[in-house]
């Protein structure tokens, strides 16, 4: 009994012994693989790992009113080679017509330089050598196909990354209402930056495993998560308009060496913004460039484009107030308030020293709104205050695009005010506001006192589906009674017709608005005679707007700095454009009333049209047997022929009398561009009938109601 009780205890303590020399073991080999092994297994290790990557969702465009890309994401890629993982025979049979195509493609080597580079990184075993970077798509593709290189990845050695880049299609053109974002430096400008979270999408997942040095494989997982791409932001910028308002802009930076500028057009009904320009000259690159939004970050004194909100506040003041009434400005063209003197640029008043309230406001007399103020409000300037607040303007727009200047329009509690404050701040001194504020304003007129928020983006869609519109925002449903505002508009209107936007009254379609020239605050030293801001802001056409705009043009260094000779050129230039390609086109199709003499007038019609116009009069006529689309009209009462007209294929034919929607149609059916001037039918063109022109080049047409 007792030998099997030793037996059982011996083979107990074997085990016991077996287990603890096992432990041992382990413990050893763990202190080994920490100590000697670690790095060897570390790689190898590595050369296994598997890693979870960011699939980068393809940003959102942004689009025109037109549809047109104003920025989009495109494929960028950086190609590599492996030189060692090509064959032998095929890489020196092969490398010589790679380095000539690289060399031809890249321009960066010569082919020998290109062929001894690729050659010592094969002799040095490199299997990461760089060749190109931030192909576009169509170059990729090019050299895919290069010697080696079309044997792919395995065989040819040929590695790529593909990464994507933002492009504006338009360059310059309202790139700063486009703007940008750098999210690893916190910087959102512009619509990219305010519409950032639609834009940038959801980046995806995907598991890879590394197989080969730096290649990785994408493999099945349940953690990979296809990216979801970013929406699509439809502005409501117009970009045909914009590039004429920046370069009507940027002639007149140059034309009066000034440093900078802005242009904002805005719809008057619903507050859509169709054009924003910022150009400030740059002195490294002795341009005009769109690097800084002069219309909503920059705050200047309005001058005289304020005095719109003093009258408002006068005839709120007075209800009974007759603007043909009489005022007693004096026979010079200044006053002094408080022992300060207020000059006029030029005497506004009679023999006797009388001017009218209109006169007064129509050639922007600073003493005559300013003597009203001061009658007014000098016992109650709060009153004067709180008529200006009513409208709403002292408050910021809180527009998506960030960075906008606060409105500075100080009160009777304010440090800043002094018994000088009340005369100067009417005449647009002492108060602070940006281009876009103003414009605002101005366009609450046109709205028969409904102020409306500035806005860019009408609707988000991801691919066709929309995912949100935008609709008009209103700001103040009233900012004065119908009389004050048909008063303004009345004003704003005369201020064309007989003050100092004069300029303006012969653009064939009415318009109202105000001048401003400002003299920019040079600190403590105060105001000069030198730096000035100009203003033009109105809206058209003034008998039923649709649009308002403003251009601000910052110290203008050459002759001339008034409102009136700087900025109101470039509202013409906008304003015809609008009205020519918007406006204009609209109300002719609307009042065009066909006649006998309006076909046999113009060069040709369409076959269709007049067909129309005699079956409808019962106006018989011998048929165009050819059956063509275009016909040359002759004759008139009961002979009237409809002759065929041959057009050829590269020759430019003869529009004059059509209609402009006819012209216009034609023209671009044939290949090319066109741009016209004026209102009614084609009085001239150029190049002239029956030149040769290329296709895609630009026909000018001259329209005259006569």
């Amino acid at each position: 009994m007792s030998d099997s009780k030793n037996e059982v205890l011996l083979r107990a303590y074997l085990v016991y012994i077996a287990l603890v020399i096992f432990g041992l073991i382990v413990i050893i080999k763990v202190l080994l693989i920490q100590i000697k092994e670690k790095d060897a297994l570390l790689e190898y290790a590595k050369s296994n790992e598997i890693d979870i990557r960011a699939e980068e969702a393809v940003r959102g465009n942004i689009l025109s009113k037109n549809g047109t890309l104003l920025a989009t994401t495109v494929p960028v890629y950086n190609v590599y080679f492996d030189p060692v993982a090509v064959d032998k025979d095929v890489f020196d049979d092969n490398i010589a017509a790679l380095s000539d195509s690289l060399s031809r493609m890249l321009k960066t080597r010569s082919r020998s330089k290109f062929e001894s580079y690729l050659r010592n990184s094969r002799e040095n075993k490199r299997r990461y050598v760089k060749i190109a970077n931030k192909l576009s798509m169509g170059e990729f593709k090019r050299m895919s196909n290069f010697p080696i290189f079309k044997e792919g990845k395995y065989r040819g050695g040929f590695i790529y990354e593909k990464n994507y880049s933002r492009e504006l299609p338009y360059d310059e053109l309202a790139a700063r209402t486009i703007g940008y974002v750098r999210e690893k430096e916190n910087i959102f400008v512009g619509l990219e930056g305010a519409y950032n979270d639609y834009l940038r999408g959801q980046d995806g997942k995907q598991m890879v495993r590394r197989i080969n040095g730096n290649f990785w494989m994408p493999i099945a997982s349940p953690e990979n998560v296809i990216p979801r791409n970013g929406d699509d932001v439809y502005t409501s910028i117009d970009i045909e308009i914009q590039d004429v308002a920046e370069n009507a802009l940027k002639k007149c930076l140059v034309e009066n060496d000034a440093l900078q500028g802005c242009v904002v057009l805005m719809d008057v009904k619903s507050g859509f913004v169709e054009v924003m320009a910022s150009l400030s000259y740059n002195e490294k690159t002795a341009k005009y460039e769109e690097s800084y939004n002069f219309a909503l970050r920059h705050n200047v004194e309005p001058g005289s484009t304020f005095k719109a909100v003093s009258m408002l506040a006068l005839l709120e003041n007075n209800p009974q107030m007759n603007i043909d009434d009489k005022l007693y400005l004096g026979k010079s063209d200044y006053m002094v308030f408080h022992g300060r003197t207020m000059k006029d640029s030029h005497r506004v008043t009679d023999e006797n020293g009388y001017s009218t309230i209109r006169n007064a406001f129509e050639q922007s007399s600073n003493i005559g709104l300013a003597s009203m103020t001061v009658n007014a409000f000098e016992n109650n300037p709060d009153r004067f205050i709180d008529l200006i607040y009513q409208t709403s303007i002292q408050e910021p727009l809180n527009l998506d695009i960030k960075g906008e200047a606060r409105p500075d329009i100080k009160n009777t509690k304010d440090k800043r005010w002094s018994k000088l404050s009340l005369p100067w701040m009417s005449i647009g001194y002492e108060v602070m506001l940006t281009p876009i504020q103003i414009l605002t304003y101005y366009n609450a007129i046109a709205n028969d006192g409904v102020m409306v928020k500035p806005q860019f983006v009408k609707e988000i869609r991801h691919g066709n589906e929309v995912v949100q519109v935008f609709d008009t925002i209103v700001i103040n449903e009233k900012i004065a009674s119908e009389r004050t505002i048909a008063t303004l508009q009345t004003l704003l209107e005369g201020v064309v017709e007989n003050g100092t936007a004069k300029s303006l009254n012969k653009l064939g379609f009415p318009v109202a608005g105000k001048t401003g020239t400002a003299q920019i605050s040079q600190g403590k030293s105060g105001y000069n005679k030198t730096n000035y801001t100009a203003t033009f802001v109105g809206y058209f056409p003034a008998d039923d707007p649709k649009y308002s705009c403003i251009i601000v043009v910052s110290n203008p260094r050459g002759k001339k700095y008034y409102g009136a000779s700087v900025s109101a050129p470039v509202f013409k230039e906008v304003s015809a454009k609008v009205y020519a390609t918007r406006l204009g086109i609209m109300e002719e199709e609307m009042n065009y009333h066909p006649s006998c003499k309006s076909f046999t007038d113009a060069s040709m019609v369409y076959f269709d049209d007049f067909v129309e116009y005699c079956a409808m009069n019962d106006i018989p006529f011998n048929d165009n047997e050819n059956n063509n689309d275009w016909v040359y009209i002759t004759g008139h009462n009961d002979e009237i022929n409809a002759d065929p007209v041959i057009l050829g294929t590269d020759t430019v034919p003869n529009v004059k009398g059509m209609n402009v929607t006819d012209a216009v149609y034609l023209l671009e059916s044939m290949g090319w561009n066109v741009n016209f001037s004026g209102l009614g039918k084609v009085k001239t063109q150029s190049p002239k009938a029956e030149t040769e022109l290329s296709k895609g080049k630009t026909i000018n047409l001259t329209l005259s109601l006569k």
